[in-house]
């Protein structure tokens, strides 16, 4: 029995000794903590420690954007320059670091691949800095309040980054409070977004219980009001600031993802959702994929991104809509009824699925489906001209012309041209000539063919499109509408052409 108990001390201690002598873990606690100097030292002494030259390079990278985090931009140059000699290949995940740092990362790639000076590969740890005479944060706080123009707040700021670099790291918050003010006096907002971001995540991580997940929610709820009110780039912002201190904060990748996607930045938001997904596929981020994709202009790639979320989540009605939308777009009909209906079976609201299915029912002949689809999509958004657009189409080939003239007439007023023909015809149906040729007249300039009033050829393309497989039923109507305007305007010009002069005798 004491044999037993002597072993399992000689465990425990041995398993304290390795936890005590593991660097690399105590590095990143410091950094969580705000304790960047302590977190130099303890990176550099794990770089040393490890044999692996690609292992070491990664830390070298913490370590330099540890030192940059500290103001300083030479001791992070050597710390690349080290990371770069051990792994020239290495690649730096932009969505945990700020633009700033990625091109100081290229800056020194650069210089090394160009043969230029190298710095130091060993680095030192931070020596300590002391904070400037007078630089208390109770004295910063009164020059701030004091500073008459912005050089004296610029003044503030500087002595402010020294201070945050010998500030306990349980008070550090303060620092960066103040810090976060002068930034918004000096109209930085994008700066001061950024750093309340880091704010947030470094209380997170101070207030979280052992064995908890740091996640600030508030903040996370915050950028998600910036992209309600369409402050896409200011959530960028605050993101990139809580990935600063909690690079692995997957939830504030997540949003993240979604901020540069609405920003217009597809690439970033590509790698930010890949990023977030190697903890596990989730629904939201594969449409969010697929969204991306689509957006990038491959379509294959938000194929695939679509097929396995309905793979992963079959109930998912926004992912079949998704894949639906998709296959219509790309002409592959079967697939897209299956989708859609799919979806629609889960999901009756889903506005622009029913528009398409009433599409693709109108491609079949089945009229009466397609009012129906046509006439739920209106209810959901009954002021969308595309939408009743469409259901004057169908009301038109379901030979009801006076309701499809309604229609057809609110969309064209809509701006939504393409209805222009359709309306046309139906006006012609109902025997309005003069006025079926003011909607043509609407047409733009750079219409072909009906604008430009060449309605032979403009009947050859639609008989040779007749022929086509896969062309809807309308195209008759089109013919149908084309041959009238033609003799129309044929009437026309006879109508209005002066009389001949009379013989002279």
């Amino acid at each position: 029995m004491m044999r037993r108990v002597v072993v399992v001390w000689t465990l425990l201690v041995m398993a304290a000794v390795a936890s005590a002598q593991d660097p690399l873990a105590a590095a990143t606690d410091a950094y969580r903590q705000g304790d960047f100097p302590q977190a130099a030292k303890l990176f550099a002494q794990a770089a040393e420690a490890e044999a692996a030259p690609a292992a070491r390079a990664e830390i070298r990278v913490k370590l330099a954007w540890t030192y940059y985090a500290m103001k300083s931009r030479s001791r992070a140059e050597e710390a690349l320059a080290a990371a770069l000699a051990d792994n020239p290949g290495i690649e730096v995940m932009r969505d945990y670091y700020t633009d700033d740092f990625l091109a100081l990362v290229e800056k020194v790639r650069k210089r090394l691949a160009s043969g230029a000076s190298t710095a130091r590969t060993t680095t030192q740890p931070a020596r300590p800095v002391q904070p400037p005479s007078g630089g208390t944060l109770a004295g910063l706080r009164q020059r701030l309040a004091q500073a008459p123009d912005p050089p004296a707040v610029e003044a503030v700021l500087a002595d402010l980054a020294t201070l945050e670099m010998t500030y306990p790291p349980q008070q550090l918050p303060e620092v960066l409070e103040l810090k976060v003010e002068v930034l918004d006096r000096l109209g930085r907002s994008r700066e001061a977004l950024e750093l309340r971001g880091r704010l947030a995540a470094l209380r997170a991580s101070s207030q979280a219980l052992p064995g908890t997940s740091a996640v600030p929610l508030d903040i996370l709820l915050e950028a998600r009001r910036y992209l309600a009110s369409s402050r896409a780039d200011d959530a960028v912002a605050l993101l990139r600031g809580v990935l600063a201190a909690q690079p692995s904060c997957v939830p504030a990748i997540e949003v993240l993802a979604e901020a540069l996607a609405e920003a217009g930045r597809l690439d970033e938001a590509s790698d930010a959702v890949r990023t977030a997904m190697m903890g596990g596929e989730k629904p939201d981020l594969l449409l969010l994929q697929g969204e991306i994709e689509l957006r990038r202009n491959r379509p294959d790639l938000a194929r695939n991104a679509f097929r396995r979320l309905v793979e992963i989540d079959l109930g998912n009605d926004r992912g079949w809509a998704s894949l639906g939308l998709l296959a219509a777009r790309s002409g592959d009909l079967a697939t897209a009824r299956d989708a859609l209906d799919k979806a629609l079976r889960s999901n009756g609201m889903l506005f622009e699925a029913r528009v398409v299915r009433a599409q693709l029912c109108l491609l079949d002949g089945q009229t009466q489906p397609a009012i129906q689809h046509l006439q739920r999509a209106t209810q959901l958004k009954p002021d969308d001209p595309w939408a009743q657009g469409w259901l004057g189409m169908a009301f038109l080939t379901a030979g009801n012309v006076a309701s499809a003239v309604e229609k057809l007439d609110l969309a064209v007023k809509a701006d939504q041209l393409r209805f222009a023909l359709p309306l046309a015809e139906a006006l012609r149906r109902q025997g309005k000539l003069e006025m079926a040729l003011q909607v043509l007249d609407r047409l733009p300039a750079d219409e072909p063919l009906h604008a430009q009033a060449q309605w032979d050829e403009a009947l050859a393309l639609l008989e040779r499109a007749r022929e086509l497989t896969g062309t809807p039923s309308t195209i008759k109507q089109s013919i149908e509408l084309t041959a009238a305007t033609r003799r129309a305007q044929i009437l026309l010009a006879q109508a209005e052409a002066p009389p001949p002069p009379p013989a002279k005798k």
